[in-house]
């Protein structure tokens, strides 16, 4: 215990020094450079047992090294209270998240008062309603109930060529390359199916425990999915509107 005691002794004598005092008046000039911050109206989410070694793991994680953009919301005491963004990428179609809501999301934080900060996500063109009275041959590719079932038209034939394009770019990319962190309502994303293969989707909900409900824009139906099965949307596939006309009887 001498021994280890001495090193750590030896350490810090070797790292530390004092500060003359000419120097000490000159150093005087600047302000601290660090400034102490708190995600605001974050809670752990379990209250009792405080944050847990996950939410400051995933924290940092997505933080990173890298520069994020800051926003101040306030001040609390000694500490100033910010929300965390990534970065957006280069394409137009990316969605800047919320490390506050991807915090949220995967249930290690929860909000103890929340505040929408977000943009609102970019959203698919509506799809092409045929003239009335016009006969057309037509595929019904889901149905929910007859009321509501969804049809796509034999003569489009962009359907097969945006399928094949789907799976030639998203079957390249690595793991990582165009993750979404943070699903937001509405938001315009590709999703596999469990034919393992990619489709253009939009999320429509939140079910917890790190899923996320998709609704498939060029086929009509919904599907529960982790978010890991999630990619960010490229402007190419943003050319054609939806696939399907949702029919609906009333």
């Amino acid at each position: 215990e001498e021994g280890t005691a001495e090193s750590l002794l030896n350490n810090v004598n070797d790292n530390l020094r004092k500060v003359e005092e000419a120097v000490n008046v000159e150093l005087s000039c600047f302000a601290p450079q660090a400034v102490r911050c708190s995600l605001k109206d974050l809670v752990p989410y379990n209250l009792t047992e405080g944050w847990s070694e996950e939410a400051k793991a995933e924290f940092c994680s997505v933080v990173g090294s890298a520069a994020v953009e800051m926003r101040p919301l306030g001040q609390d005491r000694d500490s100033l209270l910010v929300d965390l963004r990534k970065a957006p990428m280069e394409q137009s179609t990316d969605v800047p998240f919320s490390v506050r809501e991807y915090l949220v999301f995967i249930e290690v934080a929860r909000f103890y008062s929340p505040v929408t900060l977000g943009r609102r996500p970019l959203m698919y063109y509506p799809p092409v309603y045929p003239e009335a009275s016009k006969e057309l041959n037509a595929v019904v590719c889901h149905i929910n109930n007859l009321s509501d079932f969804y049809i796509q038209l034999v003569d489009n034939m962009e359907s097969l060529l945006l399928s094949a394009k789907l799976q030639d770019c998203y079957n390249a990319l690595t793991e990582d390359k165009l993750r979404v962190y943070c699903p937001v309502i509405g938001q315009a994303c590709v999703a596999r199916f469990e034919d393992e293969l990619w489709y253009r989707a939009q999320v429509i909900g939140h079910p917890g425990g790190r899923k996320v409900e998709v609704r498939y824009v060029d086929f009509g139906n919904k599907q529960i999915l982790s978010v890991s099965d999630l990619r960010k949307i490229k402007d190419e596939f943003f050319a054609l509107p939806a696939m399907v006309r949702p029919h609906q009887n009333t």
